[in-house]
């Protein structure tokens, strides 16, 4: 029968896998959170009083009502949730299964294992340093297991082991082939995204006024174009229902031929996830990535949803022409009821030219009294569209854009509202754009014979301002904004530009390092294929070059050096010398100590101490007295003695 594990070692593996299991809390249901709780809390008690462990038919019958509840909750064992949260429920019990050594090894294994996992959710520059930490203390603990020297000694041994794994760590991660996962977990969280929605109605932009999460990010190759003119282009709503504008499926036969009538601009952008198919791209998209096609409302889609971050290069037409587009006709479309004063006012333009109506709707727009809010009063339903135009007059770009387009088809003219984002910050310490959710908008796109579809934004005449600067100075709302979106201190405002300046390196060079990003490394370095004699002998020689340095630094450690007790004395030793009193090699230190206290009657206390707490922690492997030896020998001083010290 094994004997009882130590105490102190016991909860510090316990404190340890409750740290192991922190982040993964955070995303578990608060029962299942509460549950491994109980039990973490449960196992220190059991270790602190001393009493014996349940029997394993507990334990079973425990993990199997936790499974029941995980499959409830998740309606699945596998995945990045349902997997994640079975694996640590069953690493949880097994802490109640450990009663020797191996099993605190295996439970060691499983810490390590959970703190992999993590990545599966949330691969941030957060998560790196919580896990090297993590990572130090499973390897803390099993050190405690296996030597009883003080936690200072231990410590300074673990971050020399850190600072010798990091060397190869850097060399596996830049060099070794990148090669794509042998299996995928589908992400659970579908509806956890923010950002644009595949419909629009009052409400839906304004939410999104107040998240100032990050959409995508912008490199441009040459000149930046002005606030004014990016507008970043992205679902396309065809279909009214009176309340609700809703996409048509899209299709990439029937769309407009395109003509630029202007300079193209050529950027790259990294978009966050998303989980929808469409991409984001500035007006209409000239070059599109190798997986990415345009549809026939001119809307960039790719050929699968946005499920991780995605870099990807684009040019775009600035100003252009539009001919030949078999969709027009849906462009016209409106329910058969409701809104009857909107109706009657754009009948009212119908003998005019077509961009005499459009001119006449931004006109009413402009001379009508109406104002741009987060927090519009409520419309009523079906005739939402009238109580905006004729009663509250209080709307966010949403309202403007689909009253807009409402005006327009009444008045004949084929119009659809534009969902996407405007404007952007610019970072000047990363010389890229910031465009976050809060940049979201809504706007119009008619068609006029001579030129086809193109972009009229009723917001630019109600708030110009919102265009050219953004939200915040139009506003004059900061607190219904995030914090971070209205006026803050000027050096808040630059500590984020330089944090998102970090995030986005991060980004690009550690989550973006991919197979692509290792070829082009591999070509500078002359390096044609990765499955090659020549590749393979490099990465030996550079393996064997990282071992060797780090072999020949751990042979320069003599075994004095590795020896803290016999370091502490001979620093002792060498202060007496410097005073006349040598230590020669046949002396033993309590026939030493005895002759220099004999010469220094003065220090013989002091002296004594030293001698004692070094014969205790050299021979009798006393691990405190290593401690109290070299705190002695750094006060003690020939000349004068701080016995407060001693």
């Amino acid at each position: 029968m094994n004997a009882p594990l130590a105490r102190m070692p016991m909860h510090y593996l316990i404190a340890t896998f409750a740290l192991v299991l922190a982040p993964h809390c955070l995303r578990f249901s608060p029962w299942l959170t509460l549950a491994l709780a109980a039990l973490l809390l449960w196992r220190a008690w059991i270790t602190y009083k001393g009493s014996a462990l349940p029997p394993t038919s507990f334990s079973f019958l425990l993990a199997l009502g936790l499974f029941l509840l995980i499959w409830l909750e998740y309606k699945s064992l596998m995945g990045r949730q349902g997997g994640v949260a079975a694996l640590a429920s069953l690493a949880t019990l097994k802490l109640f299964e450990t009663r020797s050594p191996r099993d605190v090894k295996v439970i060691s294994l499983l810490a390590y294992f959970l703190v992999g996992a993590s990545f599966l959710s949330v691969p941030s520059q957060w998560m790196l340093l919580w896990a090297l930490f993590a990572m130090l203390a499973i390897t803390g603990q099993l050190m405690l297991w296996q030597s009883s020297q003080p936690w200072q000694l231990l410590g300074k041994q673990l971050v020399f082991m850190l600072c010798e794994a990091l060397p190869l760590a850097l060399l596996l991660f830049v060099f070794f082939p990148r090669m794509p996962p042998l299996w995928s977990m589908p992400d659970e969280q579908i509806g956890a995204r923010t950002g644009l929605s595949d419909e629009m109605r009052p409400g839906n932009f304004s939410q999104l006024a107040r998240d100032e999460s990050m959409a995508f990010r912008v490199e441009f190759d040459g000149r930046i174009p002005k606030a004014s003119a990016r507008y970043w282009r992205g679902p396309v709503f065809d279909l009214f229902d009176g309340e609700t504008w809703l996409q048509v499926p899209l299709d990439e036969a029937g769309g407009p031929s395109v003509t630029a009538s202007g300079p193209t601009i050529g950027y790259t952008i990294t978009m966050e996830p998303h989980n929808r198919n469409w991409l984001l791209a500035m007006d209409i998209p000239s070059e599109l990535p190798d997986s990415a096609l345009i549809s026939n409302r001119l809307q960039a889609v790719n050929s699968s949803p946005i499920t991780q971050r995605q870099r990807y290069h684009l040019s775009s037409f600035t100003t252009w022409r539009t001919s030949n587009d078999d969709t027009v006709g849906n462009a016209l479309q409106l329910p058969k009821f409701g809104n009857p004063q909107a109706r009657k006012l754009a009948a009212s333009w119908q003998a005019l030219p077509p961009l005499e109506r459009v001119n006449k709707a931004l006109q009413f727009l402009k001379d009508g009294g109406f104002s741009y809010t987060l927090q519009p009063p409520l419309s009523n339903g079906r005739n939402g569209i009238d109580d905006f135009l004729f009663i509250h007059k209080q709307g966010f770009c949403e309202h403007y854009a689909s009253s807009f387009t409402f005006l327009m088809r009444a008045a004949g003219v084929p119009s659809r509202v534009v969902g996407g984002y405007q404007g952007g910050e610019w970072n000047n310490r990363g010389k890229y754009l910031m465009v976050r959710q809060s940049n979201a908008h809504a706007w119009t796109e008619v068609w006029l014979a001579q030129t086809g579809w193109q972009r009229v934004d009723p917001t630019a005449i109600i708030a110009p301002s919102r265009i050219d600067n953004g939200l915040a100075i139009n506003l004059g709302q900061a607190d219904t904004l995030p914090f971070m979106e209205g006026a803050p201190p000027a050096w808040i405002h630059e500590l984020r530009l330089n944090w998102d300046s970090l995030v986005n390196g991060w980004n690009q060079w550690v989550m973006g390092y991919d197979t692509r990003k290792q070829m082009e490394l591999f070509k500078k370095l002359g390096i044609s294929e990765v499955v090659s004699s020549e590749f393979i002998v490099r990465m030996i020689l550079a393996i064997s070059l990282v071992l060797g340095l780090l072999f020949l630094l751990a042979m320069r450690t003599t075994p004095a050096k590795r020896d803290p007790a016999r370091l502490a004395w001979q620093q002792f030793t060498r202060k007496l010398a410097r005073k006349g009193c040598s230590q020669p090699i046949y002396e033993g230190p309590l026939t030493f100590s005895l002759r220099a206290s004999l010469q220094f009657p003065q220090h013989h206390e002091a002296i004594h101490y030293i001698a004692q707490q070094y014969i205790a922690s050299r021979y009798g492997k006393d691990t405190a007295a290593i401690l109290k030896l070299q705190k002695a020998v750094r006060y003690f001083s020939c000349n004068q003695i701080k016995r407060s010290l001693l």
